[in-house]
């Protein structure tokens, strides 16, 4: 062993290197205030430990980005914690970066020969801050893309470069960002930052020892050594800051959606569904306040010029630290901006906590994310990428359709929420829609020609109107009932999902409902229900199915349905061929079919009643051509 170390020794000099490093001494005494270097070392070093295995995992494109760092939070044994250490760390970086920087000017420590020490962490510093700028785009959610969208939007502000610097910054003339965007991002993240931090991070400890050095052989007396109690107290800081890291990793909880780090909703690019409530980060927000003050084009100044001009301050406070006032000026100058930075920070969040459309956008982005991943899980990430998940999933699609192309008509309004009310209604409410409540309300004199169904429509005095005005008032106990019976058979006609375990026990009741609709009320008279009656009103066969309102939401002037008496109600797909033609694409009109009906995957929603696992429901496009094959009947 002996021989071996000698080997190693006489090839590596290790050995001499420890010792020549165990006994070099430092200027001055061991103290706490010596401490950051070596934790902005460990805290470089949870960055790169963490970064090394994300990248293994992590694929940066649009239809993989967020799929990824999913499976990383979700699907990973333990990435949730990874992700979360390599997020925090970044953020602790800084944070311990920013108290080095400011502790160098408060204490003048940025004097010769330490004017290298003091530009390298200021250095490191800027790093740091574009590490996690570029960084917060690759998960590609919502927050990410909007912040990053606005950030590289800044770039056009400035004169004749502006639009040359946003393609180079995002990959082509945007203003969306995409493929190109994410692999330059990410490559800018790794390497340009990471690798530039690192180089930056040797550098400062050369010049620091080199700095030191010189201080010693002024001094004419050896300090304290660099490895004996100064070791102890980085050690002790070191062991602070993992911990401190640890304790915001796991702030959330260690099991759970919520533990680690927050993962909004997969990045839409179309415009129409930004994020409004997206915000930098914590250093910026006080930048983001004071952009607020300049509008316009004079934003430049906000986010250009008045940050460049206070970089290149800060670089030159070792030359103005000669002047006798210099490092007074140098000391206030810095607590002016963090002070009035502070104070813009504060401001900015006690706007956003009682601002209830941010707040709303919020609550909005964490129902959206929770749902995605919902899906994800269990049923899978198909090729388009998770964002397509969302798009087809009529919880959350269906309401934001209904609200663009239907709430301007039609409120929507249950025993569980009250939607859509801005507008004053032109037609039926159509929250319950085809349910047995609905239709009960539907039946009764009173209310048929109320806001609620008829009221503002071209119906309002119609024969429907006046057929149940007539026939169902001042009814008896057992009209009473036959009237239920009828509606019961009406809503079984939809299947509606909330109602199968109902319909199931009220087969019988439905079976009268369906006669008495034919033989004693001549329902048939104007309908056509089960291959009876006539043509001239709604189709009553599979009413509030989801291929009745596929038909309904399509062309309501279907001769099936409302034909020529249709009441302003537009036609929202015309054709499948021509879909320039279409107000909505045939996918969008099931989303919206299935949300009116209730129709969607819930984890824990109860089986059907005969145990079966429902089929799954034909393509929109496949029962918008069964109705159209009826026109030809």
């Amino acid at each position: 062993m002996k021989a071996l170390l000698q080997w190693l020794e006489e090839r590596t000099g290790v050995g001499a290197a420890a010792t020549t490093c165990s006994e070099q001494a430092m200027p001055g005494r061991a103290c706490a205030c010596k401490i950051w270097p070596a934790t902005i070392l460990l805290a470089f070093c949870v960055q790169a430990i963490t970064g090394f295995f994300l990248w293994l995992f992590y694929s940066p494109s649009v239809q993989s980005a967020w799929e990824s760092v999913w499976f990383i939070q979700d699907q990973l044994c333990g990435g949730w914690l990874l992700r979360a250490m390599h997020h925090y760390s970044a953020h602790v970086l800084l944070a311990l970066l920013l108290i080095y920087v400011v502790q160098t000017i408060l204490t003048a420590a940025y004097r010769a020969p330490r004017e290298l020490v003091f530009w390298t962490a200021v250095g490191m510093g800027l790093c740091a801050l574009a590490a996690i700028l570029t960084g917060d785009l690759l998960a590609w959610n919502q927050n990410g893309y909007a912040s990053t969208k606005t950030r590289t939007g800044f770039l056009t502000l400035l004169p004749v470069v502006g639009d040359s610097l946003l393609k180079i910054a995002i990959g082509g003339p945007g203003p969306a960002l995409g493929n190109h965007t994410l692999t330059r991002f990410f490559g800018l993240h790794v390497a340009a930052f990471g690798g530039g931090f690192a180089a930056l991070l040797v550098l400062h400890y050369i010049v620091l020892r080199k700095a030191e050095a010189v201080q010693v052989a002024k001094a004419g007396r050896a300090g304290a050594p660099l490895w004996g109690c100064q070791a102890r107290y980085n050690a002790a800081a070191c062991l602070i800051v993992l911990a401190v890291i640890l304790a915001l990793s796991c702030q959330h909880g260690v099991s759970g959606p919520e533990r680690g780090v927050f993962l909004g909703s997969p990045a839409d690019t179309d415009p129409a569904n930004s994020y409004a409530a997206a915000r930098p980060e914590w250093f910026l927000t006080g930048v983001f306040e004071f952009s607020h003050w300049f509008p316009g084009p004079t934003a430049v100044l906000a986010i250009f010029v008045i940050p460049g001009a206070l970089v290149c301050l800060v670089l030159a406070m070792p030359f103005i630290a000669r002047r006798p006032a210099g490092q007074a000026f140098n000391v206030l100058f810095t607590l002016f901006v963090l002070v009035g930075l502070a104070i813009l920070t504060k401001i900015s969040w006690s706007k956003d906590t009682v601002d209830e459309k941010h707040q709303a956008a919020i609550a909005t982005e964490k129902e959206k994310s929770a749902r995605t991943r919902e899906l994800a899980a269990h049923q899978g990430i198909p090729a388009a990428g998770a964002l397509a998940l969302l798009q087809s999933d009529p919880k959350t699609e269906g309401p934001r359709l209904y609200e663009k192309s239907c709430a301007c008509c039609h409120h929507y309004t249950t025993d569980k929420a009250t939607c859509f009310t801005e507008t004053v209604p032109s037609a039926p409410d159509l929250g319950g829609f085809a349910s047995r409540q609905w239709i009960a309300g539907l039946l009764d004199p009173k209310q048929i020609s109320g806001p609620k169904y008829f009221g503002n429509t071209a119906f309002r005095a119609g024969k429907m109107s006046g057929f149940v005005k007539e026939t169902f008032a001042d009814l008896d106990e057992e009209q009473k009932e036959e009237i239920k019976k009828i509606a019961a058979a009406v809503s079984a006609e939809a299947g509606l999902i909330s109602q199968a375990e109902m319909d199931q026990k009220d087969k019988a009741a439905i079976e009268e409902g369906r006669a008495l609709m034919v033989d004693t009320y001549s329902c048939t008279t104007c309908h056509t229900f089960r291959g009876k009656g006539a043509k001239t009103a709604p189709l009553l066969t599979g009413y509030g199915s989801r291929e009745w309102l596929v038909g309904m939401i399509a062309d309501p002037s279907h001769p099936a349905l409302y034909g020529k008496q249709n009441d302003r109600m537009p036609v929202y797909l015309k054709s499948l061929e021509r879909p320039g033609d279409n107000a909505l694409s045939p996918a969008a009109v099931g989303t919206v079919a299935d949300w009116l009906r209730g129709e969607w995957f819930e984890p824990d929603r109860e089986p059907a009643a005969d145990g079966e696992t429902p089929a799954r429901p034909l393509p929109a496009e496949v029962l918008f051509d069964r109705w159209q094959m009826r026109k030809t009947k």
